[in-house]
């Protein structure tokens, strides 16, 4: 209790009840105006009336600021405190971070690969491919398919064979995507269905994700998951990395210049180095993980044991919840090139580059990730995932009101807080698991981030379907704001509600 509210309530102890009271009607009102103020501002903006989008915008942020100075007076209940942390042994502390830390650089090679076919379609019809808008949203979007249905034995196969073994291995599988995408797209003449077939395998590097975080969770102890586990998805710049890398590498042949027979250049885009420049890496990172880490000294487990995770209510609980934090950040990080590209590219004073910008957001979702653990660490995972996910249904209804040509200022701004909050919410999601799963952590991880994979495949193909059937996204993020209020509602019953017997 604060001492405003201490000296207040021994001054006068019959009121203190009423001015609770008060105070919490004042902010169920503010709730209520600011939806009112952003569902006006949606329908207007979907009618392509902008007048009143502005005012409506900074008269929410106002009453959002007047009702954060007010939560100060609610009850201390309701305000929750820094957590007790019960602390575990942690004997091994060198080898895990050492372990942590290969993680990471390997956890990023593997997302540069999955994401290679992000920027790839980019470039596509400068080197002679002629592929319909649909058609580059699938090869965006079907990489996430293998990637997502692998993640379920990708997680198990950890504590059934071996950590060191078992990241090794799926390490060096990388190097079948690389190849055959590679050889690919050198030859314009390729049919659409080997290029989708290539998309699709390259989801393989995608699965890496739920080996690695098997991994790291071995490792550490309860009192330190979060934020190890927060630490590893910085493996998420990998996107980053592969959407800034790739445009300056496809300008030049990594193996020599090639001229026809009058000694002219054969051309100028190499589409194929966006495949073949992670080769030399992966082989790097499977020997870092050979020779620097260790098989965690833990008794193996059947894969059937660890198939009970499918039956637990709450792995299909945080499924949902990750199916849009994690989906959401995959999607944004697939798609954003190609929507930047078509609903932007008659902005005053030229279309923004797809290739400069989309990076950028990639980047604020994995800084987020590890801020998101700690937090889940310090104040409670249930609290930072109702933070998260809140946050993405407001930028979701406020981003169909930047859909114009001269709003990109706008739009990327909103994409940027979107994806801060899927990266807080990644984290705190997968603090949740191993404290009401503890025994199928494993199992829990790879069934939970395969459905969050899935989420990304998803919003590419609506929103390559509302703008060629509805002319813009606008509805396809409209409905993504409505998944996240359900998701917010879910979480606050099952974590962040006090009186949960699960609450975290």
């Amino acid at each position: 209790m604060s001492t405003f509210r201490e000296a207040q309530r021994q001054a006068h102890p019959t009121k203190t009840n009423t001015l609770l009271l008060g105070v919490m009607c004042v902010l169920i009102l503010i709730l209520c105006m600011q939806v009112w103020l952003l569902t006006v501002a949606l329908n207007e903006s979907l009618d392509g009336h902008n007048a009143v989008k502005w005012p409506a915008f900074w008269s929410s942020l106002a009453l959002f600021g007047a009702g954060a100075a007010l939560l100060r007076y609610l009850p201390s209940p309701l305000r929750l405190p820094a957590r007790e942390i019960e602390r575990e042994a942690f004997p091994h502390a060198a080898l895990a971070w050492r372990t942590l830390g290969i993680s990471v650089v390997s956890l990023a090679l593997a997302f540069a690969v999955w994401f290679m076919w992000s920027a790839i379609p980019i470039r596509l019809k400068d080197a002679g491919f002629n592929l319909s808008r649909q058609q580059l949203f699938w090869l965006t979007a079907t990489p996430v398919l293998l990637g997502s249905f692998l993640r379920i034995p990708y997680g198990l196969i950890v504590s059934t064979f071996g950590s060191r073994r078992s990241y090794t291995f799926v390490t060096l599988l990388l190097l079948l995507p690389c190849i055959a995408t590679g050889f690919a797209v050198k030859n314009p003449a390729t049919p659409y269905w080997v290029l989708l077939a290539c998309a699709a395998l390259t989801g393989i590097a995608g699965a890496n994700f739920a080996t690695s975080m098997g991994v790291i969770n071995l490792w550490f102890p309860k009192q330190s998951q979060g934020t190890a586990l927060g630490i590893n998805g910085l493996g998420n710049f990998g996107v980053t990395i592969a959407q800034f890398t790739i445009p300056l590498v496809i300008g030049f042949s990594l193996l020599g210049v090639s001229a026809d027979s009058t000694g002219i250049p054969a051309r100028s885009i190499h589409v194929e180095n966006a495949a073949f420049l992670w080769i030399p890496f992966i082989l790097l990172c499977a020997a870092a993980i050979w020779f620097g880490t260790k098989d965690h000294a833990t008794q193996p487990k059947t894969l059937a044991s660890q198939l009970v995770a499918g039956k637990r209510l709450h792995t299909w609980v945080l499924s949902l919840l990750y199916f849009l934090t994690f989906g959401c950040f995959v999607a944004m990080g697939a798609s954003l090139p190609l929507i930047i590209k078509e609903v932007f590219a008659s902005a005053p004073g030229g279309a923004p580059k797809p290739l400069l910008y989309a990076p950028w957001a990639a980047a604020i979702a994995t800084l987020a990730r590890p801020l998101g653990g700690w937090l889940a660490d310090k104040f409670g995972a249930g609290l930072i995932t109702s933070i998260s996910v809140g946050t993405m249904a407001l930028g979701g209804f406020s981003l169909s009101g930047f859909l114009q040509p001269d709003q990109f200022a706008g739009f990327f701004t909103v994409i940027l807080i979107i994806c801060a909050a899927s990266g807080l919410g990644n984290g705190s999601v997968f603090k949740i698991i191993p404290h009401v799963l503890p025994k199928e952590a494993g199992a829990a991880i790879g069934i939970v981030s395969c459905l969050g994979a899935l989420g990304g495949f998803v919003p590419p193909l609506l929103l390559g379907w509302t703008m060629d059937h509805l002319g813009g996204p606008a509805w396809a993020y409209t409905g993504m704001a409505l998944f996240a209020l359900l998701c917010l509602a879910v979480n606050i019953w099952f974590y962040h509600r006090r009186n949960s017997p699960t609450n975290c």
